[in-house]
């Protein structure tokens, strides 16, 4: 069977080690590895202030909980304290979750299948994940990931030991280490004590839940009494919790865009579970459903989370593949089955038999499709965030360092630069956070002449120099008195938002001093420098 961890771990290297080198080939020579995306910068921004100042904030005082991911950005904090300061920190923590994933994924199909899934775990895990370009991007999801197919393991093991204490103990471990990676993970706890709850497991279901929930409580009070919201600014703007205050409405609006109209649904889970359905249909058509919830609780629960993931949380972007790891886990023993059942029948072509293998066949057109689209990315995308992330920290480190600067990609200019930031977007700044959740019920437009007069407002009173922004974030048309002297413009842009940033100057005693230093600059040549001539 190691044949088959080996071929796991040459294909996750190979296909990894390609794009690693490949994009960081497209760096001018002699220059650092740059993250693939500009997220990574705000967990080490936030790491740093935490070990060096006691803050938790991208900026050097103050509390602005812009993280996503408690035990990542903890994980961080203490790599610092004890080596120092090192923005290669995310990438080894990557490199090693993505392995242990790897080698997690291999042990469970081992010890709980046999050689035929272990073949299509290497047929499908990579593109159907996208566990190499997570440890690319060097965010927590790799982690999420690793901690889900562990998680995994442990579901399927105490289900056959009939939840043994030992091996319950072993996966509340688990549980607890999940639920503080991500803020989604509420969606694993609560899914896993509902299918405790289904096994009329009361005491073990209630357990999970205060293993899954106790850290994410306790973060949330120290967060309030900071003056943050319970959840991290990030959780608060981005969630897609209906603002209306008819319950049945806002089921049915979640229910029309998580699953019906959502068409990522469609890309990344739709045929699963239908592979899944006649499964269960043809495996529990005559049983009683005791036996159903008993037997299933993994599938119950990964089902279940990925249900709720899709109604409350993005299913693209990154975002949606701790699922796919898990829903893959569980979808690879019922198609080595199936192909098991099919071959022994003759290949009889019945109706089941047909969707099964019309679903499969969808599954794995979706993977591909998966896995071309990211193809781009993750060459160029390194790229990309050094001639725009990094070139504006750059300039903002040499000429505004200890300055009072708005923005709205605040990742590496908050890791790099040492300025004072304000994030006009909010995750970053909790006083935008605050104003968003204060006023999201209002209507667009009323939101949007209020949100943008609260910006003004603020970056005049509190004596901020310069903004660098994507116009096309901000609400509606930007503030005469915000006077536009350049835009950086890269090309070939997969990473970034936009691909042109504006310099402004928020006071006219500024215009000329900004006009000098970008001049001066020594800007990444690859970047168009545009001037504007103001009148």
């Amino acid at each position: 069977m190691k044949k088959y961890l080996y071929a796991l771990l040459l294909v996750f290297t190979a296909v990894t080690g390609f794009y690693f080198f490949y994009s960081w080939s497209l760096l001018p020579p002699g220059e650092r590895f740059i993250y693939q995306i500009d997220d990574p910068y705000i967990h080490m921004a936030i790491a740093k202030n935490f070990a060096l100042n006691g803050v938790w904030s991208i900026n050097s005082g103050g509390f602005d909980s812009a993280s996503s991911s408690i035990l990542y950005t903890l994980l961080l904090t203490s790599l610092i304290k004890l080596f120092g300061i090192w923005e290669f920190y995310p990438l080894v923590i990557n490199v090693i979750c993505g392995y242990l994933a790897i080698y997690t994924v291999y042990r469970y199909f081992k010890d709980f299948y046999g050689a035929a899934e272990l073949k299509w775990a290497i047929a499908l895990l990579l593109p159907f994940s996208l566990l190499y370009a997570m440890v690319l991007i060097s965010m927590e999801h790799t982690v999420h990931m690793f901690l889900m197919v562990l998680a995994i393991y442990f579901i399927h093991k105490n289900v056959e030991s009939n939840f043994q204490t030992k091996d319950f103990i072993k996966l509340l471990t688990v549980v607890f280490f999940v639920s503080i990676v991500r803020f989604e993970s509420m969606f694993f706890t609560a899914s896993l004590a509902f299918a405790m709850f289904l096994r009329k497991d009361f005491a073990k279901g209630i357990l999970v839940m205060v293993a899954g929930f106790s850290a994410i409580v306790i973060f949330g009070i120290i967060s309030e009494i900071h003056g943050g919201y319970f959840f991290p600014n990030s959780v608060m703007i981005k969630g897609s919790l209906p603002s209306g205050n008819n319950i049945v409405e806002n089921v049915v609006t979640l229910v029309k865009k998580g699953i019906f109209l959502n068409t990522s649904f469609y890309k990344c889970l739709f045929f699963p579970f239908v592979i899944l359905i006649v499964y269960l249909t043809g495996k529990y058509r005559s049983k009683k459903i005791n036996l159903f919830f008993k037997n299933e609780t993994l599938m119950i629960t990964i089902v279940s989370m990925s249900i709720i993931h899709s109604l409350f949380a993005f299913l693209k972007y990154r975002y949606e593949n701790y699922v796919m790891i898990s829903v893959l886990m569980v979808v690879i023993p019922v198609i080595s089955a199936f192909f098991k059942r099919f071959n022994e029948e003759k290949r009889k072509l019945n109706i089941a038999n047909v969707v099964m293998l019309f679903s499969l066949v969808m599954m794995t057109v979706f993977s591909l499709y998966r896995f071309q689209f990211m193809h781009k990315p993750s060459m160029v995308s390194s790229k990309n965030i050094y001639e725009q992330q990094v070139e504006m920290s750059r300039f903002l480190g040499k000429y505004y360092r200890g300055q009072k600067v708005a923005a709205n990609d605040i990742g590496a200019i908050s890791y790099y630069s040492g300025v004072q930031l304000f994030d006009i977007v909010g995750l970053g700044s909790t006083q935008v956070a605050k104003f968003k959740m204060e006023n999201k019920k209002l209507p667009r437009k009323v939101f949007d002449e209020k949100y943008r007069n609260f910006l003004i407002n603020y970056t005049a009173k509190n004596n901020f120099v310069i903004a660098v922004i994507y116009p096309e974030w901000f609400p509606g048309k930007t503030p005469a008195s915000w006077l536009p002297v350049a835009s950086w413009k890269i090309q070939d842009n997969k990473a970034a938002a936009i691909d042109r940033v504006v310099f402004y100057a928020l006071e006219t005693e500024q215009v000329k001093p900004l006009q000098q230093n970008l001049m001066k600059f020594d800007l990444n040549k690859n970047v168009e420098q545009w001037f504007y001539v103001l009148k």
